[in-house]
């Protein structure tokens, strides 16, 4: 037995080259749409006869007229650069996790990397609606790809508090990918409202290092173990609720701040697109700087209690928000959104891992990669009834109480836990 460990421990080795390419993929995952933010207004301005005129617009149109709010222009730029994305990750992840878990990891997300910088770029040359929605309907499905074999791969070459800290370090990839992407995405956007589909193509920086200096983590034609291998596909489906939600629930409030920033500054204090990217950034460089702490708040907190952390601190950020009058208070409150915003990713990530059989990994990182950009999709839809054209605040009031009340409910539900852990203990 002990031999074996070693061997496999041999077989899955990573140099730092390869870590470096899962980290560059990583950070890809979570910029499919922020990039694009800053420009969302100047599109529903640019495309605004089209919304009107064009087949594939006005269907989508008369689809979201039956969901709350006003099915206009602007609704539906959100709808298309950030929905379908995150539609298309959803109906892609669960087929990427099977991918992973029976065909192997490497040449998935070779592919999507591909994918990914290719599909990005194309809103570039969409010259309408429908070209528009099918560039980003590939986007989403390369973005399952990347997301479902780099989270996957972080559990095949790490255990423990080492995998803890790789986990973080993910996170905290995509924050400062994120704080880059937004900041060059508000300054191509000041140069041209199309200029941001072209940093989709940073997505090639990462392939060299995926290809030549990281290992395939899984071989499907070899059995790991004897025997029939039962214990070690039995999934705990209740269990994976737990991440699935957290991951969901984390995501629509994130989302709320991608999705609605540009329009927020620019109608409570007239800021131009670059404090979109400016403010995002700030929010991304406190996150990547706590999710390098993950495994400090893993270490001392169980799963519950890192959620009801999160949405208490984004809870007391938005509170800080819709009080503010002046763009340095909205700065304060981005900063302490972020702590939140930084734990979301690894603390669903790890736990996802946890719960699920080490052979069924790719299903479990599919699922909390469907609940992550189901929350995406859902997030504009979530909040169009609290949107007000008069009150620019009201929104983000709607989403600091609703945090709140789940702040408490996974409060509960981790002291509740807690008690039942402490109960069986002494038993």
């Amino acid at each position: 037995m002990e031999n074996r460990d070693e061997a496999q421990a041999e077989k899955l080795a990573i140099t730092n080259a390869g870590k470096i390419g899962i980290l560059m993929a990583t950070a890809l995952a979570l910029l499919a749409s922020p990039l694009v933010a800053p420009i969302m207004k100047d599109l529903s301005i640019i495309y605004a006869d089209l919304a009107q005129t064009e087949p594939l617009a006005r269907g989508i149109l008369w689809l979201i007229s039956f969901l709350p709010g006003e099915a206009n222009v602007n609704f539906l730029v959100k709808f298309i650069l950030l929905s379908i994305p995150a539609l298309f990750i959803i109906l892609g992840a669960p087929i990427a996790g099977w991918i992973v878990d029976n065909l192997g990891r490497k040449n998935l997300l070779v592919g999507s990397l591909f994918l990914f910088a290719i599909s990005g770029t194309s809103g570039f040359f969409a010259n309408n609606f429908t070209e528009l929605f099918v560039g980003r309907m590939l986007l989403g499905l390369s973005v399952a790809g990347i997301k479902t074999s780099s989270i996957t791969m972080a559990g095949d070459f790490f255990k423990g508090e080492e995998r803890a800290k790789f986990i973080g370090a993910q996170g905290s990839a995509m924050k400062v990918g994120g704080v880059v992407f937004m900041l060059l995405g508000g300054y191509l956007a000041g140069v041209h409202w199309s200029a941001p589909f072209w940093a989709y193509m940073l997505a090639f920086a990462a392939v060299p290092n995926v290809l030549f200096f990281l290992p395939e983590s899984k071989d499907p034609n070899k059995n790991e173990e004897k025997g029939d291998g039962t214990q070690d596909l039995k999934i705990d489906y209740l269990k994976t609720c737990y991440p699935f939600m957290g991951a969901l629930l984390g995501s629509v409030f994130f989302y709320l701040t991608v999705i609605q920033m540009s329009f927020f500054l620019r109608d409570a204090f007239d800021l131009p697109n670059f404090y979109t990217g400016l403010t995002i950034a700030i929010a991304n460089t406190v996150s990547a700087v706590i999710a390098l702490k993950f495994s400090v708040f893993k270490a001392r907190m169980n799963y519950l209690h890192i959620f009801t952390f999160i949405f208490m601190i984004m809870a007391v950020g938005y509170f800080i928000l819709i009080n503010a009058s002046s763009y340095p208070l909205v700065v304060v409150a981005m900063l302490i959104c972020g702590l939140g915003f930084g734990l979301i990713v690894p603390a669903q990530s790890a736990w996802i891992i946890d719960v699920v059989p080490p052979k069924k990994r790719g299903f479990g990182v599919g699922v909390v990669t469907t609940g992550m950009f189901l929350g995406q999709f859902l997030s504009p839809i979530v909040f169009q009834p609290f949107m007000d054209p008069q009150d620019p605040f009201a929104v983000f009031r709607a989403a600091a109480f609703g945090l709140l009340f789940i702040a408490f409910l996974y409060g509960s539900l981790g002291f509740l836990d807690k008690k039942k852990s402490t109960l069986s203990n002494n038993d």
